[in-house]
């Protein structure tokens, strides 16, 4: 069996931004979504733990730098081991904020996946994905296929969400196409309002993010984030998939954590 979707959202990694802002894994970027600036914040960290550890047991921390070159934002986000080596490496380039390519790379694993966005020769008003995956650290192009609406990866989910927020707050479950490395290919993947509370004095809810189809949701649990309710609506944390494997045995496992997120202090 093909592994799943090795990096659903260190989601939350990138999706976090300093101000109104949608949240999408390893996903591209949704064509219908208003601009967002993927050069903010400039810096952003993070912390990956054992699930169940009470935030104890650091299996990786998260680093996601931005810079932005007129109309292109050029973004590196590493996964670094507690002895400092840098374990996996995603590197993604958007143009005028719509996404062009991204690029993962397991050191430790020894894998990489890829996904360019090119437009259509045959069309150029409409675009193709190409998605890649494979042993090494070069990546393959992959086969092309149609862009479909609403496609995401883990650094433009929280666009994606910033931009349904009214629908999730109202109950809805809204749907989007999620890129898969590994499976070389998009799933449909649904996302809805799943709870409320309070954390460190905080109103928070919690989102779920989950396969539309039983198939996929037999080998992926379900992703569950901890957003603000309030004020920029920042994904404080998130359980489930993310991007680094870890080593189980003799092999490789894909790996499930609990992020948390650290932000930059906010302008006054």
């Amino acid at each position: 069996m093909k592994k799943c979707f090795t990096n659903i959202i260190s989601a939350a990694f990138c999706f976090l931004q300093l101000s109104p802002l949608p949240l999408s894994s390893r996903a591209a970027q949704p064509e219908a979504s208003p601009a967002y600036d993927y050069s903010k914040p400039e810096l952003l960290t993070g912390a990956l733990f054992v699930i169940g550890s009470d935030r104890q047991k650091v299996l990786y921390t998260f680093k996601r730098t931005a810079t932005r070159n007129g109309d292109t934002a050029h973004v590196e986000r590493q996964f670094i081991l507690p002895n400092g080596s840098v374990a996996a490496f995603e590197k993604v380039v958007y143009a005028s904020d719509q996404l062009v390519s991204f690029e993962m790379q397991d050191f430790q694993a020894g894998v990489s996946g890829g996904i360019q966005i090119e437009p259509d020769p045959k069309n150029p008003a409409r675009k193709t994905i190409f998605i890649g995956y494979g042993s090494g650290l070069s990546p393959p192009k992959g086969r092309g296929a149609p862009l479909q609406p609403d496609t995401v990866t883990d650094d433009s989910l929280y666009p994606f969400v910033m931009d349904h927020w009214n629908d999730l707050m109202g109950g809805k479950t809204v749907r989007f196409h999620f890129v898969s490395l590994d499976w070389e290919r998009t799933f449909d993947f649904g996302l809805a309002k799943t709870g409320e509370s309070t954390e460190n004095g905080e109103e928070v809810v919690q989102l779920t993010m989950k396969p539309a189809s039983m198939f996929v949701s037999a080998f992926v649990k379900p992703i569950v984030f901890t957003v603000q309710a309030n004020g920029s609506h920042l994904i404080l944390s998130y359980v489930g998939r993310t991007t680094p494997h870890i080593r189980r045995g003799n092999s490789w496992k894909e790996l499930d954590a609990e992020t948390v997120f650290h932000y930059p202090a906010m302008d006054p």
